[in-house]
């Protein structure tokens, strides 16, 4: 859990953007579900809280999303509104959201909430601080962010690239394997941002 420091505290506005491309108008439903009962936690809002959460979520033989679900990564703090949302989710399920995947099986699904300050474009999630810093290589940058979020799939495929320029062809395959498994497996990617306005802290 990242807690950033308590300098801006006025105005929260907030945005839901899926980072994962979508093309089918089921899908697109469901992520649109998803953007308009998603909320930032109010109490984590005004800690200014961050967080990362990818869940399993299992299909039954029907296509049908049962009650069950594992947090597999992140942040607990944000465990009950993921948990809300998913059973309003289940609620208004259709089997059509899978998009062909199989029936019977387990999905994940990723929500990482942002914070930023005043307006623009929601953070890339798969750009770190650590990337930023000249010292650090492209290669330990993207491993580093892949310790935070080991289940994100452009990130894997990044680091292949990297491995595969460096001539580490072997170790480039074993990530792009991984991240086509990942692939199959992801139902969506959804980032749920809060901007900061800038100004004085309430007293």
């Amino acid at each position: 859990m990242k807690k950033l420091p308590g300098l801006f505290l006025l105005l929260f506005l907030f945005s839901i953007t899926s980072t994962f491309a979508q093309t089918s108008d089921s899908r697109k439903e469901m992520n649109q579900l998803l953007s308009k009962n998603l909320k930032y936690p109010t109490e984590l809002r005004q800690t200014e809280t961050e967080g990362l959460v990818v869940v399993s979520i299992a299909m039954d033989s029907r296509g049908i999303m049962t009650g069950d679900y594992e947090i597999l990564s992140g942040d607990l703090a944000f465990e009950e509104e993921v948990s809300r949302t998913l059973n309003l989710l289940r609620e208004n399920w259709d089997p059509s959201y899978l998009e062909g995947k199989t029936y019977g099986e387990e999905y994940l699904m990723s929500f990482d909430f942002k914070l930023s300050k005043g307006a623009g474009f929601p953070p890339n999630p798969f750009l770190t601080s650590f990337q930023k810093k000249a010292e650090v290589s492209p290669l330990d940058a993207v491993s580093q962010a892949l310790a935070e979020n080991p289940f994100s799939p452009k990130l894997y495929k990044n680091r292949a690239e990297i491995l595969s320029n460096e001539g580490l062809n072997l170790r480039a395959e074993m990530d792009l394997n991984q991240a086509e498994f990942l692939e199959n497996r992801m139902l969506t990617e959804v980032v749920i941002v809060g901007y900061l306005s800038q100004g004085p802290k309430s007293l």
